[in-house]
């Protein structure tokens, strides 16, 4: 094994504070000055390169299987790049593995991008909350802020992911993320928060209003927050706690929306 590669493999591992098993090769190659072709060459397999490094007194640590790497890798393309730069051939330069392997794992581009989606987006938490704890939303407001405290928890210590979906969105209304949002995730939302709404409404909870109107004044205020947060925290300005987001959030869409009577009881 050729020695300037096992020595770039764990200096990279150092400065970036991962494992060697979990860099790509095309890091490695970098940190070393090589090009991607001679890493590949000179290395052989991943299995020889962590061998080297083990022999070489480190521990190369564990690698994460190819379909977790892959949703990393994907993740780091939207961020640095934008949606438009995901593809399955740029997916596996970064993880270092075969085409075939990602496409088993997820079928194509928009299969990465619905992983990268489960991965990082609240409403999959919001999902399993409405099927395990049904008894939390009985009650309108305490639904509502369940909902908020879900997405708050999910998002607020990494936005890029979602705001990297956003601006895609924006910047080109019938491209991929456009497209995923509107055949995938719209219907997820209809049939779940929607689902919950239209039931609140039965009760004598919630106005009846459409939910082309409930959905977005839910969903809305806090989406448009955290994406703002941590823009406002960088340039100083204070912001409010999480408890303080939530309890307002919650007490605004349901003065908004809540029946009177509803929420007279609510607060008695």
């Amino acid at each position: 094994m050729d020695s300037t590669i096992v020595r770039a493999a764990m200096e990279e591992a150092a400065a970036s504070g991962r494992p060697v098993a979990e860099l790509s090769l095309d890091r490695i190659a970098r940190r070393a000055g090589l090009s991607r072709s001679t890493v590949y060459r000179r290395v052989r397999t991943r299995q020889a390169l962590e061998d080297a490094v083990r022999e070489s007194g480190s521990d190369p640590g564990r690698r994460p299987s190819v379909r977790d790497r892959a949703i990393a890798a994907a993740t780091e393309l939207i961020v640095a790049d934008g949606v438009a730069a995901l593809t399955v051939e740029a997916v596996t330069r970064r993880v270092g593995c075969a085409a075939t392997s990602v496409y088993a794992a997820f079928g194509d581009r928009e299969g990465l991008l619905a992983a990268v989606f489960e991965r990082h987006a609240p409403l999959p938490v919001v999902e399993e909350l409405l099927v395990a704890d049904p008894e939390r939303f009985s009650d309108f407001d305490a639904g509502v802020r369940a909902v908020y405290t879900a997405v708050f928890d999910t998002v607020a210590g990494d936005t890029s992911v979602l705001q990297a979906l956003f601006a895609e969105v924006l910047a080109k209304p019938n491209g991929i993320a456009t497209q995923f949002f509107r055949d995938r995730i719209l219907p997820r939302i209809t049939s779940t928060i929607g689902s919950w709404l239209t039931t609140q409404i039965a009760a004598g909870h919630c106005a009846d209003l459409p939910l082309s109107l409930l959905i977005p004044q839910l969903i809305a205020p806090m989406s448009v927050h955290l994406l703002a947060r941590p823009r406002l925290i960088a340039a100083g300005e204070p912001v409010p706690d999480r408890d303080t987001v939530v309890e307002v959030m919650t007490a605004a869409f349901c003065h908004a929306v809540a029946v009177t009577s509803h929420r007279r009881a609510g607060t008695s």
